[in-house]
């Protein structure tokens, strides 16, 4: 991704709203690598059921996970699926700064390694799965800026309508975007649950 692209070079931005579902974090301590690559080879398997993201590798492997409905079920399966094998399992029914830390904390003892994970674009808070996407593409169609946005900065996005939103997000955004707002958003077809707008000037006929 080519991040040295100037804001005002950006000829689109997608849309990518993500569906929330039920959040926790697994932490598992492992006894060799070997362990370790198992336990991230059954998470990789489970992204077909579930969102993952991984917080820590090393002795402590730990995973924050988004199922895609409320069913607390699949969550206890993996739980009892781990501990079967493994000596220390934890599952913790939510993901917060609170569980983050305490990750953090044991990457410390066990010498294990804290992975970087998202952080909304707005307050800084992390969030290992954003509510909101938004990509920002030159005219070859390539990618140069992604920002993320938590469900708290989004739920206090003032808008009426996609347009509004998304001129709303980058106005909190962390990163001053002041020349990309000023110009017009002309909304575009997009396929699935993506939004799309292409950037005019500012000057452009509204025609």
């Amino acid at each position: 991704m080519s991040r040295g692209a100037p804001v005002e070079n950006v000829s689109e931005i997608v849309v990518d709203p993500k569906p929330g579902g039920l959040r926790a974090v697994f932490l598992v301590e492992t006894q060799s690598p070997v362990e370790a690559r198992e336990v991230v080879n059954l998470f990789e398997e489970l992204s077909a059921y579930l969102q993952i993201c991984q917080l820590s590798k090393g002795s402590l492997v730990s995973f924050a996970v988004q199922a895609k409905d409320t069913d607390q079920r699949i969550l206890d399966e993996v739980r009892d699926t781990l501990a079967s094998t493994y000596g220390f399992v934890a599952l913790h029914s939510s993901f917060d700064g609170l569980i983050y830390r305490i990750v953090s904390e044991l990457c410390k003892d066990t010498n294990s390694r804290l992975l970087p994970i998202p952080r909304c674009d707005i307050c800084g808070k992390v969030d290992p799965f954003p509510e909101t996407v938004l990509s920002l593409s030159v005219n070859d169609g390539s990618t140069v800026l992604s920002r993320k946005y938590c469900a708290t900065c989004t739920a206090q996005a003032s808008a009426t309508n996609n347009k509004d939103f998304v001129l709303s997000l980058l106005s909190s955004d962390r990163k001053d975007f002041s020349a990309l707002i000023q110009q017009r958003l002309v909304r575009s077809p997009s396929r699935k649950q993506r939004i799309r707008f292409r950037i005019e000037p500012a000057h452009a006929s509204a025609a």
